[in-house]
Formats: C-alpha cells, sequence, structure tokens
C-alpha cells in the first residue's frame, strides 16, 4: 500500500470523510439556491469611458490646471458611479518625479475643451485599466495634435499601454506593452517595451492640422493591432516573444516636444472628442483593499515557469501577492512535479495553467475580513481546455492554513468548490464531501466565494451567475482564509486554466510606505513621493493648515493617506486638542474641494495619538464616524501612543469602532517591545475584523524620535528587520510605516537602515517570493502517525509510515523543496526515508546501536543526509552521501541531547547540544571545530527543537512542551518567545520542518 492510500486510511479512521468517488458523476439539474448567507462582493465591475475635456477654461488654475476638475461633468459616469481620474507622471526614461502641474493642463484658455501637454516630455496615467470585452478586444480613441499649428516636425504624442500602473509612460519603457507615437508630419510607430528606440511596426497618414486616433487591440491569438488615423485603416501584429497583448492594461497620454521650445501638444478635438476607451475595469482602482491578478503577461520560461514572475505588473492592484505550488494531492505535503503549474505559456497564454495532472497553488498573503465580517473571491475556471463533457476538474478553496498540500479535501480547506468540465459541482469542508446541483456544461465558470467569518459562519457560492449554495457551513470559516486554486486531471494532455483572481481584501503585510513624506510644516513642504516610490505604495501626506491639494494629482489610485486635522479639531496647547464643532461640515467641505481626486485616498488619519492629546473615547468615536461618513469606502487609520495604549482599565481608551487599521508607536526598544505592542492593541480592538500597524524607526540621533536619540545606523537596521518578523508572524499586521521622510537627509544619515527599508518596501510593493517559516508537526508512536501542521497551527496532512519502535525524522531528501519523513530504527540502525511520492526509500545503515539519528544539510547543497550522535563519547558523526562518515565532532557532556540546525543562517546545517538541567543551549557553527555560542531558554521538561520561525533563513531554538502540547519558538537571544503553537495530542513526539 503506498503512503497516500495510508493516509487516506488513518483519516478515514479520525473522521467521517467522504472520498471522491462518492460524488455523484453527473451534473446534475442547475438550480439557483435560496440566498442565506452573504452576497458576493462584485469584484469585477467594468464600464465604457468617455471624457469629453469640456470644461470651463477659468477651471485651468494652480495648483490642479484643470486636470482632475470637474470630472463628474466631462466623463458623465453611470449613476451611483464615480468618474476616473488621471495620475501625472514623468512621460521620460530617466526620472520618476513628474514634471510641474502646468505641463499637463485641461481646457487652458488658449486650448479649450482639450488636454494640453506644455513641455518637452510629460504623461499623464489614466486610473483605470483598459479591458478587454467579452469579444476579447479594447479601442482606445482620441484627437491628437502632436505640436499645435506644426505639420512638419518630428514631436510627437504618445497612448501607451501598460499592465504596469507604477510606469513613467514614456513609450519604450521596460514596462510598456504596446506604445502608439504620432509625429506632427504623420509618421505612425509602434512598441513593445524592451525592444529599445526601435519600433516593430512604422507607418505613415497625409499630414494634418491633427489625427482621429483609434487603437483596437486584440488579446486573442491573432495578437493583431487595428490602427485607424484620420480614416485610413493600418494593421499590425505583435512582435514574436509576444504570445498576446494583455487582457488589462493602463493606459498612458504624453508628448515628446522639443526642450526649450513654445510648443504644445493636445489631446482631444475641441469638439467633445477627447478621450474614450471601450472599457474600463473600475474595480481595480476603486479601494486599497483588493488584489486583483491577471496572470498577463508572465515569463515562463523563467525557473517557476512563471508562477511569481511579473507580479506587480500582472497585478494592477494597490496590493500584490505570491504563490506557492503544492501538489494537490491529500496525505503528506510534497512537492508538485516540475512545471505542473505554469503562467502565461505560449499554449496558455495570460492564463495560470496546470498541463501535467494534479497539483495546486496557494497564495502566500490570506483573504482577510473586512468591517463587515466577510470577504469575497473570484476566478474563473477551466476544468479541462476544450472540453465540457469530462469529469475531470478544477477548484477553488478557503483553507485555515498557510501551507499545506493544496488538495481540496485536505482537512485544513474550510470551504472548497469542486468544479468538473460537464458542470457537476461539489462543495468540501473540513475533508467532508456535499454534492451540489451542477451548472450547464460551460467552456469556462465564474466563481464566487463569499465568507462570513466569526459568529455568523456562512457563506454563498455562486458559479456562472446562479448561486449554487448559500447558508452556514459545517466547518469554522477562517477571517483570514489562505486561497487554494487546484486541478485534477486523469488523462495525459488535458489542461486546467484559472484567470481573473480577485480577492476583495488581503491579510498579511501588504502595504509599505512613510508616514509624513510631504508635510508642509517641514522641509519647505516639499513633496518626496518620487525619491521612496520603487519601494512603497501607500505614503501618508500631512497637510496642516496648507489648503493646496496638488500632490493628489500625483498619487496613484488609491494609494495615499491622508490627515484631517485641520477639519476636526483645534490645538489648545502644545499637547491638547478639542474637537471643532464644525467638523462635518468641513470634512465635507474638503471632499468637496478634492473632488475628483477622491480615487487618489486609499486613507485617512483619524486625529494622531488623540487619547495623548486628552481626546475623551466618545470624542475619538464621533470623530471615526464623522469621517467615515465623509469618506465612505475608504481606509481609516487610528494610532495609540504608547503611554495611552499601555493605560490600566478594562475598557480605558478603546479603539473606535468603524475604523479599518489600528496603530501604536513607541521606537528603538527592540522586538520584545513590538510583540507587547502587538498583544496590547489586539486587547483594544473594537472588532476582532480590525487589522494593525507599526512605526518601523527611521529618525535617530539628536532630533530623532523617542528612545532614538543614541542608536546609529547599523543597530537601526536590526530594528527595523523585527518589524518585518513581526510581520511574518502575524496577518493581521497588514501595514508597515516607517516614521518619517524628509528627503536627502534621511539616506545621508542612516544609508544601511535605508537600504534595508528599500529592500523590504520592494518585497511588499512587488510580492517577492520570501523564506517560508517553518511548521510544526508530531509524531504519534503508538500509531506511527505524521501529522504535518502549517505555521499557524492548523492540521494539513496525516499518514502512517513506518512501524513500532521507530525515530521519526524529516528532511528534504532528494534536494531544495519540501520536507518529507523518515525514520530510524534502533534495533537495525537503518534510516528509512520516503521517496518524493511518498514510498519508503531502500533501507540505509548508518552508525551503532544506542546513537541518535540526525538529519541535515552538513554541505550546504540543498539536500539532508544522516547522522548519529553517540551519547557515549558524546560525539556527532555526520555523511554528506548516506554512506560514509564526511565530518566528525565532539560537543557536549553526558545526558545532554543534541540537536542541529542553521545558526548562521549560511545553508549549512550544524551541531548543537542541549543540558535539560540548566535548559541551555549550545549552539556550533562548524561540524569541525568547536566554538559555541550559548542561549537558555525554556523550562525543566520542556523537548529541544529549533526551527526558522520568522522565516529569516536563520534557525533559533525552541522547546515543546509536553504538558500542553505546546511549540515555543526563540528569538536569537533565548530571552524572547517569538511563535508558539498548540499541536498534536499527549504522547506525541514534536517535529519542525518546512512543509510548503
Amino acid at each position: 500500500m503506498i503512503l497516500a492510500q495510508r493516509a487516506r486510511r488513518a483519516l478515514a479512521a479520525a473522521a467521517s470523510v467522504l472520498t471522491l468517488a462518492l460524488i455523484p458523476a453527473g451534473p446534475g439539474t442547475a438550480s439557483a439556491a435560496a440566498v442565506d448567507g452573504p452576497v458576493p462582493a462584485d469584484l469585477t465591475a467594468a464600464r465604457a469611458f468617455t471624457d469629453t475635456f469640456h470644461q470651463d477654461p477659468s477651471l485651468d488654475t494652480d495648483p490642479f490646471y484643470g486636470l482632475n476638475v470637474g470630472l463628474q461633468a466631462r466623463q458623465s459616469p453611470p449613476a451611483g458611479q464615480r468618474p476616473i481620474s488621471y495620475t501625472r507622471v514623468s512621460g521620460n526614461w530617466y526620472d520618476a518625479a513628474p514634471a510641474d502641474p502646468w505641463c499637463v493642463q485641461v481646457s487652458h484658455p488658449d486650448h479649450p475643451d482639450r488636454m494640453v501637454f506644455a513641455k518637452g516630455l510629460s504623461a499623464v496615467m489614466l486610473g483605470a485599466p483598459a479591458v478587454a470585452d467579452d469579444s476579447g478586444h479594447y479601442t482606445v480613441s482620441t484627437v491628437v495634435d502632436p505640436s499645435v499649428g506644426d505639420t512638419t516636425s518630428q514631436d510627437w504624442a504618445s497612448i501607451v499601454l501598460s499592465r504596469g500602473h507604477r510606469g513613467t509612460g514614456y513609450v519604450t519603457g521596460a514596462d510598456v506593452d504596446l506604445g502608439l507615437t504620432v509625429t506632427s508630419g504623420g509618421r505612425l510607430s509602434l512598441f513593445h517595451g524592451g525592444g529599445g528606440e526601435a519600433p516593430f511596426w512604422s507607418g505613415t497618414v497625409a499630414p494634418a492640422a491633427d489625427y482621429a486616433v483609434s487603437l483596437t487591440v486584440s488579446t486573442g491569438a491573432d495578437r493583431s493591432v487595428a490602427l485607424t488615423v484620420n480614416g485610413t485603416t493600418l494593421n499590425a501584429t505583435a512582435p514574436a516573444g509576444v504570445t498576446r497583448w494583455p487582457s488589462s492594461a493602463f493606459l498612458y497620454l504624453g508628448a515628446y516636444l522639443d526642450a526649450g521650445t513654445a510648443k504644445v501638444t493636445t489631446f482631444g478635438d475641441g469638439a467633445g472628442n477627447g478621450l474614450s476607451v471601450s472599457r474600463v475595469d473600475t474595480a481595480v482602482g476603486a479601494s486599497a483593499k483588493p488584489l486583483v491578478d491577471t496572470f498577463d503577461g508572465a515569463s515562463a520560461t523563467a525557473a517557476d515557469f512563471g508562477l511569481n514572475q511579473g507580479l506587480s505588473a500582472r497585478q494592477p492592484s494597490l496590493v500584490s501577492a505570491n504563490y506557492s505550488a503544492e501538489s494537490g494531492i491529500d496525505g503528506l505535503v510534497a512537492d508538485p512535479a516540475p512545471g505542473a503549474v505554469q503562467v502565461n505559456t505560449p499554449a496558455h497564454p495570460n492564463v495560470l495553467s496546470f498541463p501535467r495532472g494534479t497539483a495546486a497553488v496557494r497564495l502566500t498573503k490570506p483573504a482577510t475580513a473586512d468591517l463587515d465580517g466577510r470577504y469575497t473571491v473570484h476566478a474563473v475556471l477551466t476544468p479541462v481546455v476544450g472540453s465540457t463533457t469530462s469529469a475531470d476538474w478544477a477548484s477553488l478553496a478557503v483553507s485555515r492554513a498557510s501551507n499545506g498540500t493544496g488538495a481540496v479535501d485536505a482537512p485544513d480547506v474550510a470551504l472548497g468548490l469542486r468544479v468538473r468540465a460537464d458542470g457537476g459541482l461539489a462543495l468540501y469542508q473540513g475533508g467532508a464531501a456535499t454534492a451540489l446541483p451542477g451548472v450547464p456544461a460551460a467552456p469556462s465558470y465564474a466563481v464566487s466565494v463569499a465568507v462570513a467569518s466569526g459568529s455568523a459562519e456562512r457563506a454563498t457560492v455562486t458559479v456562472n451567475g446562479t448561486t449554487v449554495f448559500s447558508g452556514p457551513t459545517a466547518a469554522e470559516l477562517p477571517r483570514d482564509g489562505y486561497v487554494v486554486l487546484g486541478s485534477h486531471q486523469s488523462a495525459a494532455g488535458q489542461v486546467t486554466t484559472v484567470d481573473d483572481l480577485r480577492v476583495s481584501m488581503l491579510g498579511g503585510l501588504g502595504y509599505y510606505g512613510y508616514y509624513d513624506i510631504r508635510d508642509p510644516d517641514e522641509d519647505n513642504g516639499a513633496d518626496h513621493t518620487a525619491e521612496v516610490a520603487s519601494w512603497t505604495n501607500f505614503n501618508g501626506y500631512l497637510r496642516g493648515d496648507d489648503p493646496r491639494l496638488d500632490f493628489l494629482d500625483r498619487c496613484l489610485p488609491a494609494s495615499c493617506v491622508i490627515d484631517v486635522n485641520h477639519e476636526v479639531v483645534s490645538k489648545v496647547d502644545w499637547q491638547r486638542v478639542e474637537p471643532k464643532p464644525d467638523a462635518a461640515a468641513n470634512l465635507a467641505g474638503l471632499v468637496d474641494r478634492i473632488g475628483s481626486n477622491l480615487d487618489k485616498i486609499g486613507a485617512v488619519y483619524l486625529t494622531d495619538e488623540a487619547y495623548w492629546r486628552q481626546m475623551t473615547p466618545q470624542q475619538v468615536q464621533t470623530q471615526a464616524d464623522q469621517i467615515r461618513a465623509a469618506f465612505p469606502g475608504k481606509l481609516l487609520i487610528f494610532d495609540y501612543d504608547a503611554w495611552s495604549l499601555r493605560a490600566a482599565g478594562a475598557g480605558t481608551n478603546p479603539a473606535p469602532r468603524g475604523v479599518d487599521i489600528i496603530s501604536a508607536n513607541q521606537y528603538c526598544l527592540g522586538r520584545g517591545n513590538v510583540q507587547d505592542l502587538l498583544a496590547l492593541l489586539k486587547t483594544k480592538l473594537a472588532s476582532p475584523d480590525q487589522h494593525l500597524m507599526l512605526y518601523p524607526e527611521t529618525l535617530v540621533g539628536p532630533g530623532g524620535s523617542d528612545n532614538c536619540e543614541a542608536v546609529t545606523d547599523g543597530p537601526l537596521v536590526k530594528l527595523n528587520a523585527e518589524y518585518r518578523a513581526a510581520a511574518a508572524q502575524d496577518p493581521r499586521l497588514v501595514y508597515l510605516h516607517p516614521f518619517r521622510w524628509t528627503g536627502a537627509a534621511i539616506p545621508a544619515r542612516v544609508p544601511l537602515t535605508v537600504a534595508h527599508q528599500q529592500a523590504t518596501g520592494r518585497e511588499v510593493v512587488n510580492a517577492t517570493p520570501t523564506r517560508r517559516p517553518s511548521s510544526v508537526g508530531v509524531y504519534r508512536p503508538s500509531e506511527q502517525l505524521f501529522a504535518e501542521g502549517s505555521h499557524n497551527g492548523a492540521t494539513i496532512a496525516r499518514a502512517v509510515f513506518g512501524r513500532a519502535g521507530d525515530i521519526p525524522l524529516t528532511g528534504h531528501w532528494n534536494g531544495p523543496g519540501v520536507d518529507t519523513v523518515g525514520v530510524y530504527r534502533p534495533d537495525t540502525r537503518e534510516f528509512v526515508l520516503a521517496n518524493a511520492d511518498g514510498t519508503p526509500a531502500a533501507p540505509v545503515t548508518f552508525g551503532d546501536v544506542g546513537d541518535v539519528p540526525l538529519a541535515g544539510d552538513w554541505n550546504g547543497d540543498g539536500r539532508t543526509t544522516i547522522g548519529v550522535y553517540r551519547k557515549s563519547d558524546q560525539t556527532f558523526y555526520l555523511s554528506d552521501d548516506n554512506a560514509s562518515v564526511t565530518d566528525w565532532i565532539k560537543l557536549g557532556n553526558p545526558g545532554w541531547t543534541p540537536l542541529v540546525g542553521d545558526w548562521d543562517g549560511n545553508g549549512t546545517t550544524t551541531v548543537a547540544v542541549y543540558d535539560p538541567t540548566t535548559q541551555y543551549f549550545y549552539l556550533n557553527d562548524s561540524n569541525r571545530t568547536e566554538n559555541v555560542r550559548a542561549v537558555k531558554y525554556g523550562n525543566p521538561g520542556d523537548t529541544p527543537v529549533k526551527g526558522d520561525w520568522d522565516g529569516t533563513g536563520i534557525d533559533t531554538v525552541g522547546v515543546y512542551r509536553p504538558d500542553d502540547r505546546t511549540f515555543f519558538g526563540s528569538d536569537a537571544g533565548g530571552g524572547l518567545t517569538v511563535y508558539r503553537a498548540t499541536f498534536g495530542n499527549t504522547g506525541d513526539r514534536p517535529l519542525v520542518g518546512n512543509w510548503g
């Protein structure tokens, strides 16, 4: 019997589990279920877009110059919808800073009802991406005059389509998918990013005073571009290497004019024909909360077959996330076959595909409940490409576990839907399956899953618009649920695809940006956004008494955080403030002044450290209610000072209701203080659905933050790293907000800290895959049962392996990848290690009777091999080839316990010993020479363990407490517990490993 079969038997003995064979084979009869659960959020809203540029020239004034003024009248959006704003970008290839605001204007008195570019290089980006319609096309139409009054020059206007929303708008930028230039003389050129200054297609039309341009892009296999200019239609095909044009792309308008001239470029004909786009995705930039993945344009030739390539470009939302590939098979965690999961392959472009049988992927950040306790996940599943009759299937699941197998029938799945190619459906909860009435067979299935967590415990599932399940669920629904997409194929050559993944809100660290990026009371009110743009996505702008809001024109959609102190409080003295009686009216006036730039605002601060400023809980709550009424749909942020947070007494200084993110600040006191702040914040929350934010330090030395006056650059790097480590432990910590960026003085003073913040910010903004923290597990000797848990303590897999009397082991025996199991047989000195498929490999004999078995990567080659510790002479004997001794070292005293780990993060496992009488660990960074460092941690009776608890690549010590079945993980010095999880049963033996 193979391991997977034995695992299923073990699970069946513990719980009632229905196997796939019990699900009815036919799709059944489609009928809508009564709605008794949450209504799925509309995450796919789209519509046509038109901007006439028709506007009173008197509105073309400093500081907005008409760009985002009067959009409601210019665009006439459908009832209940807001207009779409523009963002000023640089328009060049050498600088991220946008040109001066006057460089792009709308309805200048000399050029009424047109968008005017009045300086050499400049550009603007439309805040909602163009998106293909049901036919697979989108069209951009406008009228351009590349250089007013000139029909001979080489100056040009440009229309750029880019998956990226963080570009400069220059037509040959690396992020550009398709760029069009139109010169004054009628020369037309098409560019694809990364191709240099040479176009992949060129053409001409007769010179004219202006050019009516219509650009139609086909996202289908023809890869065509239809370009109509002044009635002449020209056609082009994508260059080699472009398998498809993107299904979604941001639109940039730009100009290139000779420097030092008085020339201008205009868009629009002045008669109402301004700019139109056949269809735009209005859901993407509507809020700072959602995740969208189009899967467009990733490089499938990368080592991960495109899975985590180009994430910040193909994910047009403010937040991004990466994936882990998983086996998709219930049983012990195992690596999927290479290439089992791919993105944007030539055969299946711009989609996530499963071309090699059963496999799965998991978002490494969870879907998370908003303040209403709900979240929605949407995706388009094609169970078998080209078939509507097959019984093979695709799945979408919400899991309690941060890692696992990805199987829809695994025990960690709180709610999973399996969709067959023929429309058959089944719902999975905690491993148990329930057949649902099917839906009519279709090539693809648009699936939405809405979850109400907490006390509601309800869900609604729709497939192609039909509600197939709605009501209470048997399994507990997680507040933070990890999204898993899977495939099962029974025949070679079949392929499953997934497209258009959308999540209403993500947990985990998704926001990174500086507090006080622009302060009118400091540094002459300079806006430093461009200096940090490449590594931030959510910066805070202080306004003070400055009425100007010009910085909003430079904000990306939903990316700016603003304060409203001027509207809501008056300053009484150096500390105290009091609410303004006309705060509600002031906020309404502010919203009016913000006008069409409202979509740039992602979050609004309440009064900073309100309790320290002697506001009462009722005043704070009233302020929160007033700001919520003025800024519906925006994140609200409330901040504690440390003293008010630590105020004694139940109910003292509570967090206000209706606020999304609760934060606290206290600087330069280390990881213990960071964890203390997080724990205290959780005691103040008005709702368990509120999220958390912290402030890493930036300002040190004289005049720096409190407690940081004597801190220098090197220690500050370590302090910043503690915030990142804390975020790895807690998905409720969604925002790191480094305290202040005041320009060039910051990198000059703390260059190492800035480099660290740049690296951290880029990890967040670009969703760079990072090392996963260790996970826990147990071995049950009475049953020879291995049970694997996720890092957050959910059971993800169980399997029987070995026989009575064996000693459990874990390792990646077959090279880099997830850990699997093995055993050591003391009576025969045999190591029996699992193959990649879970079956036992041939036994290996090593060591002497009475030795303690060990496993580690002794030479850093990515493969775990065996070793032993001989208690009789306190000597480690280690093997790189599972046959001969390659290293040995004497360490410890009689009665001490051996363990091994990567104590310095260099990729090599080295030895250590633990003295149970003193609870001291002695760690050694070599397997040949002794040079130990001592770390004290734990209590008498604990079992020593080790793990990479924070995902930093460095193992630190820990213990397992048998009395309460709890794992405790320590920081590097042993003075602080940074991880804890309860797992297993009394009598189990602890395991720690990388289960994916």
